[in-house]
Formats: C-alpha cells, structure tokens, sequence
C-alpha cells in the first residue's frame, strides 16, 4: 500500500472512532429507562452528521473527485451555509452568524466545494474561537469570493500546513484538497481568518 493511501485510512478509522466513542457517550450518560432529552437528542444528531461529512469526504479524497458545482443566490447559499455549520454549533456550543458582507460583485456564489471548504475550515478553528461564537460575513467581489470567519485567535495548524503530515485528520485533509483545487487562498489577520477564491468563468460573473 502506497504512503499516502495508508496516511488516509489511518486518518478516516481515527475519525470515525471519535464519532463512535461520542455516539457511546451520548448514551452512556443518558437514563436508559427514558426516552434521549431534546439536547442529547441533537448532540447525538450532530455526531452523527458529522460522521456522514467525513465518510463523504474520505469517498471524495480516495476517489480524488470534488462534489457537483451548481451556481446559487446568495440568500440560499448563506442559509445552506448556517444550516450545515449547525452541527458543529452543536457538539462546540458556538453561534454562529452568516450575514452578506460588503462586496461589489454580483451576489452569486458556487454552489457546495466553498461552503463544503469552509465547514472543514471552520472544524479546524473552532478551537481558537472565543466567546462561544462565529461570525462569517460573505462578501462577493468581481473577481473572487471573500467570507471573513471572526473571532479566531490564529491560523489553524491543520489548514496552515502545505501537505498534512502524519495521520492528520479527514477535515484538514479535504480543507487542503480542495484548496489547492479551488485556488483558495486563505490567511489571518488580526483575529480574522480570511477565505479568497477567484470567480470561475461562467459562475457568478455579471455581463457576458
């Protein structure tokens, strides 16, 4: 088995173990003789949404593939955004905000790779979070997607790092991945965590 397959089944099984070791302390602290509380109810749903990103995202990086592009306003991306961050609001206890920044561009954005991008961004910075909440302001330019992730108190290791040493972890691997396939540009400044990518031709751009 060549290195780079063995470095991603190490990193798939220790993801997966957490999510198993989360959903058995779910239950474990939970009284067996009633039904799951609504909290542990929606602990329990976000662990297990969170497996699902990464089995899909383990799928994505053994196959080298990239989710489907469809083209989106960017009232629905940004509700799709907040929905899919959700889980891990959950499972960090952190709010978070998804509003329309200031930009100049048109108000279209690509539909799944960046908010697929930023989810595992936001995974990897959740740590350096303070306050219990997240504000990401999306702002469209007119030749690049911007979102500005604030509080963050550095630039996470796992999205710093050019190729991700060891076993890593499936969110740090697929936040490289794409990265490096979308052209993302990513950097901190000042206690904000900055997210480019350029417009691709025929997505999101005004005239012909």
């Amino acid at each position: 088995m060549e290195k780079q397959s063995e470095l991603l089944i190490r990193s798939a099984l220790h993801d997966l173990a957490n999510v198993l070791a989360g959903v058995r302390g779910i239950l474990e602290l939970a009284d067996p003789s009633r039904p799951l509380s609504p909290r542990d109810r929606a602990r329990l749903d976000a662990v297990v949404e969170e497996g699902l990103a990464t089995l899909a995202r383990t799928r994505h990086l053994a196959m080298d593939t990239l989710p489907d592009e469809v083209e989106q306003e960017g009232q629905d991306w940004r509700g799709q955004l907040a929905d899919e961050l959700q889980p891990l609001g959950t499972l960090f206890r952190c709010a978070f905000t998804v509003a329309l920044g200031a930009g100049t561009g048109p108000d279209r954005w690509p539909g799944t790779r960046l908010r697929s991008y930023v989810r595992a961004a936001v995974r990897q910075a959740l740590p350096y979070c303070r306050g219990g909440a997240m504000t990401i302001l999306c702002e469209p330019g007119p030749e690049a997607w911007r979102l500005r992730l604030t509080p963050v108190d550095l630039l996470p290791e796992g999205l710093a790092v050019q190729e991700i040493e060891g076993s890593g972890d499936i969110g740090a691997r697929w936040a490289q991945h794409l990265g490096r396939a979308q052209r993302i540009d990513l950097a901190w400044r000042d206690g904000e965590l900055q997210v480019r990518m350029p417009r691709s031709p025929g997505i999101g751009r005004s005239g012909p």
